[in-house]
């Protein structure tokens, strides 16, 4: 039985507390209840993940000693802007996360709110997350942190290798469609492209809101800087460079890709164009001799003979053989 079910057991499902653990000695254990208390013993810290659409989370978040009103706020306010503050002793802000499905596969851009502090990690979301949950599954599995910063760096380090993966998908998509555009596709409207540049510029977003919120808390000036982050924050900060460069090169070649499929829509364009331009003047002469002989008016050529007929139709396809003949003196045709 996993650590996070043995929890609801202890507390119910509907707490508005989704998960709790205790880490003392290198070892992590579900803590019986809400308790954000660490205990007496030396090294010893809890993270409790929340789940902020339950109301009962909000009397949970009350039970915190110490916790700054700021932090207290993002839990409830349900902020969308990517940060990490400070304050009394406190680390909080909201990270981006990825959301799921019941079966575990991404649904979109998530937010997660978290508040920090030596000894006390508190977590709290609206929606299913991806990293989180790959944070629980590890601890389920044995792995415990020294730290609640250091649970912190890890639950962002699932976070930018999922959205690696991501770009990894998008880049194989991006592939198949240029393969598509490259072997003269016969729909130019419908190449999948939009679709991919659509993810590539939304996760994007967040990966590059994500390094602003860690440049500020490692370089930041004065109070700004994030000492209890600060050991992890430059290898966090070139993990999510590093996927942000992967995300930039993926938008280049979708930008370059468009611009192929552009160039294609208005090289067919051009050639239908020049099609109808062509039967266009050939056209014209016939249309003129027609005209004329359609007149209702005395004196028209061959308007009493039998063979008037078969003599208009020699002058009219004698016109268009010298249209044609005259198009390709000029080079309008091959």
């Amino acid at each position: 039985m996993t650590l996070h079910r043995t929890l609801e057991d202890l507390v119910g499902p509907r707490s508005g507390l989704l998960c709790a653990y205790r880490f003392a000695g290198g070892i992590a254990a579900a803590s019986a209840g809400p308790e954000f208390d660490p205990g007496p013993d030396e090294g010893a810290w809890v993270w409790s993940h929340l789940a902020l659409g339950d109301l009962r989370s909000k009397l949970l978040l009350d039970k915190v000693e110490g916790l700054p009103a700021d932090a207290r706020t993002l839990f409830v306010r349900r902020e969308a802007r990517v940060h990490i503050e400070q304050g009394d002793g406190w680390v909080y802000g909201v990270l981006p996360e990825l959301e799921r499905d019941l079966a575990g596969r991404p649904q979109g851009e998530g937010r997660l709110v978290f508040a920090l502090d030596a000894t006390r990690l508190i977590t709290g979301r609206l929606h299913a997350l991806r990293a989180v949950d790959d944070l629980r599954h590890e601890v389920d599995g044995g792995l415990a942190f020294e730290s609640p910063a250091a649970a912190l760096a890890r639950l962002i380090e699932h976070y930018v290798d999922r959205v690696e993966q991501i770009f990894e998908d998008l880049g194989a998509s991006l592939a198949t469609v240029e393969d598509y555009v490259l072997t003269e596709p016969q729909d130019l409207a419908d190449t999948g492209l939009s679709p991919v540049r659509r993810s590539l510029s939304r996760y994007r977003r967040e990966v590059q809101a994500l390094r602003t919120a860690l440049m500020r808390g490692y370089a930041g000036r004065g109070a700004r800087r994030v000492e209890l982050l600060a050991e992890w924050l430059p290898d966090l900060i070139a993990a999510v460079e590093d996927a942000d460069r992967e995300a930039g090169g993926l938008q280049e070649r979708a930008r370059l890709l468009h611009e192929e499929v552009d160039t294609l829509i208005t090289n067919a364009t051009n050639r239908a164009m020049r099609t109808l331009t062509v039967i266009s003047t050939l056209l014209i002469p016939p249309t003129l001799v027609v005209g004329a002989w359609g007149m209702n008016v005395e004196g028209i050529p061959f308007s009493h003979s039998p063979t008037g007929f078969l003599a208009v139709s020699v002058i009219c396809v004698a016109m268009v053989g010298g249209a044609l003949w005259m198009l390709r003196r000029m080079g309008m045709l091959p």
